[in-house]
């Protein structure tokens, strides 16, 4: 992961060669801020952030200071210090994890004043979750972008619990969004759009240390987002076959009930895609294979949805990514399939040609005459060249054993037409004269090299 700043995209590595975007500029940007409503940063006095979380404010609206391992609250910060010199204090904390640790008081003192006045902020947050979640959820989401980078995992990640929830009510019951018009009021879409990056930032957080609950977290929020069953991805695990996996992808995207007709939504949607792909096949090396199917289906998706919306290029680059995926995973002969695609879909893309050829030889390399056969079928049908009715003679050649042609004419004939088109794509064919001389050469009585 190149970047650690949770409230833009993470890359992961899938081992895809080049830029892992297309498309234009698709820097990441950072999530939009939102009005905070009445509510102001307040000069409240600082006080422990851990004894903020999930501590009630009594009576006169003070929130009491707690402390997590004794599982106690205490008037006065005073009577607080006292208590952390304790022995009894000082068992309780060895024997507690880690995250639930006071700071140390003397750390306080060092707190950025941004995250001095985004903790008082909180304090009324919580206070006003229940009954106007929507400026709860626009103070807290504030907040968390402000403690992310100065304050404790476990502060943010109870704060995007917190702002979470606040969403998921405003989501369920429409009343709760706030008087339209009205500062703290949230439409559909920018609720949506949040909970999105609220969920991804929550994803991303969990990434650092708990990479199952992260996946977890990264699947549940593309699925919140598209309006699809999560369950629904798993079938790509069960079936194992990159065929079923696009015929899911396309029953997927077609159901997804959102139109996402404007430009920043297609982006936001495909960008959360590659993202989720990205984080659950690099989970997977080390938590469980079914991540990696979930993360073909979720690439399929991409593709079928970036194709829908027009966007070519983009769609271009999943299935080279679904390629990097097959081929990182080991599955290089499911990777082959993924001409198919490049063909169906793809011909005028750059590169689109070598992929087809690299798919062919790697079908070959892997002595599987039926998939290299299958592919060059199709190929040749439409876009048919000297380089690929080479490889179907050789194909066909091979099938029927035909050791005089494959002893004496092979390589003649593919030095002719490699002579022949010396202005083409020299690309391919270095690939396929590569592959006659050394992966192929079994199948000849000869060395390409005794006919020069």
């Amino acid at each position: 992961m190149a970047n650690t700043n949770i409230f833009e995209p993470f890359v992961f590595e899938t081992g895809t060669a080049g830029d892992n975007r297309a498309g234009g500029d698709r820097t990441p940007k950072k999530p939009d801020r939102v009005l905070a409503g009445s509510l102001s940063p307040s000069s409240t006095k600082l006080v422990n952030p851990l004894a903020l979380v999930d501590t009630p404010l009594d009576s006169t609206g003070v929130p009491s200071i707690y402390c997590a391992p004794c599982k106690k609250k205490f008037s006065s910060e005073a009577t607080f210090e006292a208590h952390l010199q304790s022995d009894k204090h000082k068992k309780s904390a060895r024997q507690a994890p880690s995250s639930s640790l006071p700071a140390s008081p003397k750390s306080k003192s060092k707190l950025h004043p941004v995250v001095q006045g985004a903790l008082s902020s909180m304090k009324k947050a919580q206070a006003l979750a229940t009954k106007d979640p929507a400026v709860a959820a626009t103070v807290l989401w504030n907040i968390a972008q402000d403690i992310a980078q100065f304050g404790e995992d476990f502060v943010t990640r109870t704060v995007l619990d917190s702002a979470l929830s606040c969403m998921q009510a405003m989501d369920a019951n429409t009343d709760l969004r706030g008087v339209k018009g009205s500062p703290g009021a949230w439409s559909a879409r920018s609720l949506l759009k949040t909970m999105l990056e609220c969920q991804l930032a929550r994803a991303r957080l969990e990434s650092r240390s708990n990479k199952q609950l992260a996946a977890s977290l990264y699947a549940d929020a593309l699925c919140c987002y598209l309006g699809i069953p999560i369950d629904s991805l798993d079938i790509a695990e069960r079936d194992r076959n990159p065929t079923k996996a696009w015929a899911l992808a396309d029953q997927l995207v077609n159901s997804i009930p959102r139109k996402f007709a404007k430009s920043e939504d297609i982006d936001q949607a495909t960008g959360a895609m590659e993202e989720v792909a990205a984080a659950l096949f690099a989970f997977s090396k080390t938590e469980s294979n079914t991540l990696l199917w979930r993360s073909v289906a979720i690439t399929s998706m991409a593709h079928v949805f970036a194709l829908q919306k027009e966007r070519t290029d983009v769609a271009f680059l999943a299935v080279r990514r679904l390629v990097a995926l097959f081929d990182s995973a080991g599955l290089g002969h499911f990777s082959s399939e993924c001409a198919n695609l490049v063909i169906d879909h793809h011909m005028q893309q750059p590169g689109s040609r070598a992929m087809v050829a690299t798919a062919v030889v790697n079908s070959l390399r892997g002595h599987d005459l039926v998939r290299a056969s299958c592919i060059l079928q199709k190929y040749n049908y439409r876009f048919e060249e000297p380089w690929s009715r080479f490889l179907a003679q050789l194909v066909g050649k091979t099938a029927d054993a035909d050791t005089i042609w494959l002893s004496t004419d092979a390589w003649k004939l593919w030095t002719q037409i490699s002579n022949a088109n010396a202005a083409c794509d020299r690309h391919i064919y270095d690939l396929i004269e590569s592959a006659v001389q050394r992966e192929l050469r079994p199948l000849m009585w000869y060395s390409p090299a005794e006919t020069n």
